[in-house]
């Protein structure tokens, strides 16, 4: 199976022009039982009610059944379990949670596209691709602005990406490049699966699943095709100075030497969205003056401080080295710290009745996992701030588990924390040094 995935590979770096239409017969029994490795096991279960233990006891007939109906036609995914995800703000994500043999199909298709695809993504996508990640982007986006003349930051924001993909331009663009009609059905057949809210199937006529096996990966390809490409072979051409894009998902920000360059491109991009089913958050998208000399030239225009913008979690801002030069700055944007802290507050209201020494270890577990991502260059204060905040939230919390902590004071908190202390952030992650290596 690797040998043939190693092939397809193969002939897509060597011709940019290859189409694929034999890739379905890949969708064996080999490939799937890959696949039902590669799923998790803690993850909750979708309509049917079949975890992936239970769907583990018969095994090997149930990925036989499961390739037979395949390769018959006969296979029809069953809707995805909509919940809704608290975000900041008191909103909510709708997340579709899939049954075990939707994800186990989803997940080989991903295994063979992925072959296909990623030789074609551009270098400035990072969103959900193998041997990527958010500090990547970080960092190259970091270099963009530090060593290229960039004077201008386009800071744009989707509105309801995921809920507004057209299937038919989807899987016109999967086209490019994919020509195996069974295999686009099959994709077109989840994309039209249907999502049942509380007990009610509703059907889907635009827009992709998130939580999906298969999401991401399509959300890649119709952004690939959309914005990456679009950005590289047209726009860049035309402009008269240096620009740059960095994608993570459906979060895209654009640096430009020339202010006539990034209005111009301001201008065309709600009319290239427009024609995929796409708009442009307005209240979220903005033109700043940005970079090494946009305090001189902000001074200079009267226009007061440079501008500030927010990507991937981290708020972006002009800043100076100790020798007075510019540095770009990062700290944890102030809507991302909200919500962490209230997504704190929400766990806490859960564990009222939960024992302390349950509570306390998970506690760490989460400071720890938010100073992993967070303890970047610049952002030492919103990490001691996050940590205040866990430290007050956990008293608070051990005062109303029961009548007798009302009382407890300061003294007797502080002395419970030294026997079992908050992690501190451990090893920054230099995301100029990450830059430099590159």
């Amino acid at each position: 199976m690797n040998e043939r995935l190693d092939r397809i590979t193969t002939r897509a770096k060597g011709d940019a022009a290859a189409t694929f239409n034999n890739v379905f017969t890949l969708l064996n029994n080999e490939l799937l039982f890959y696949a039902f490795r590669r799923l998790k096991r803690d993850k909750a279960p979708g309509v049917d009610g079949v975890t992936v233990d239970d769907y583990e006891v018969k095994l090997q007939e149930n990925l036989q059944s499961l390739e037979d109906r395949l390769h018959r036609g006969s296979y029809r995914p069953q809707p995805s379990l909509r919940r809704e995800i608290p975000k900041s703000g008191g909103k909510t994500r709708p997340l579709g949670i899939a049954c075990v043999e939707e994800k186990i199909v989803q997940r080989a298709i991903v295994m063979i596209l992925e072959r296909i695809y990623e030789v074609d993504f551009c270098d400035t996508s990072y969103g959900y691709r193998p041997g990527r990640s958010c500090h990547q982007a970080l960092a190259d986006l970091g270099q963009i602005i530090v060593r290229e003349r960039v004077n201008f930051v386009y800071d744009a924001d989707i509105a309801g990406f995921f809920d507004n993909v057209c299937h038919e331009k989807l899987v016109e663009l999967l086209g490019h490049r994919l020509k195996d009609q069974r295999l686009l059905r099959l994709i077109t057949k989840f994309l039209k699966s249907g999502v049942t809210i509380q007990g009610t199937r509703h059907d889907t006529t635009k827009g992709i699943a998130q939580g999906s096996v298969l999401s991401p990966l399509l959300a890649n390809v119709y952004l690939h095709y959309v914005l990456d490409e679009w950005f590289e072979q047209q726009v860049k051409p035309r402009l008269t100075g240096q620009a740059s894009i960095i994608r993570f998902a459906d979060d895209f920000v654009c640096t430009f030497e020339r202010e006539s360059d990034a209005k111009r491109f301001a201008e065309v991009l709600s009319r290239r969205l427009g024609r995929y089913s796409l708009q442009l958050a307005e209240a979220k998208t903005k033109l700043i003056r940005f970079g090494r000399f946009a305090r001189r030239d902000c001074q200079r225009l009267g226009e007061g401080a440079p501008g500030t913008f927010d990507f991937l979690g981290f708020m972006h801002y002009c800043g100076t080295s100790r020798s007075g030069k510019f540095k770009l700055k990062r700290r944890t944007s102030a809507k991302k710290f909200g919500a962490k802290v209230g997504e704190l507050k929400d766990w806490f209201r859960t564990q009222l009745t939960t024992p302390i020494s349950i509570v306390w270890p998970t506690l760490v577990r989460k400071l720890q996992g938010h100073f992993q991502y967070f303890n970047v260059n610049d952002n030492w204060e919103m990490l001691m701030k996050y940590q205040e905040a866990a430290r007050r939230l956990g008293l608070r919390w051990m005062r109303r588990r029961s009548q007798k902590g009302r009382d407890l004071s300061w003294e007797a908190y502080e002395r419970y924390l030294k026997q079992h202390p908050l992690p501190n952030p451990g090893q920054i992650t230099d995301l100029i040094a990450m830059t430099r290596s590159k």
